[in-house]
């Protein structure tokens, strides 16, 4: 850290789907899980970090791909 006193300006910027909620107990919207699993399912993407991208936990992105891919299974 620079002893001069000077500090750096770090700009974060969040990308959020529409339906992502925001609040304590956190619940999406069918069409933003649908979008997310879609997002994840594109060649050459880096689940974890679209999740992170997205404000939602890895595990409950790679969960709902998981889901999806068991129902083309079934189907």
């Amino acid at each position: 850290m620079p002893t001069h006193g000077s500090f750096q300006l770090i700009e974060a910027v969040v990308e959020r789907l529409d339906g992502a909620p925001v609040g304590e107990r956190r619940r999406w919207s069918d069409e933003f899980k649908a979008q997310a699993v879609a997002a994840a399912m594109a060649p050459d993407v880096n689940v974890s970090a679209l999740a992170r991208r997205l404000g939602i936990s890895p595990p409950q992105l790679f969960g709902w791909r998981r889901a999806y891919l068991k129902t083309l299974d079934e189907a």
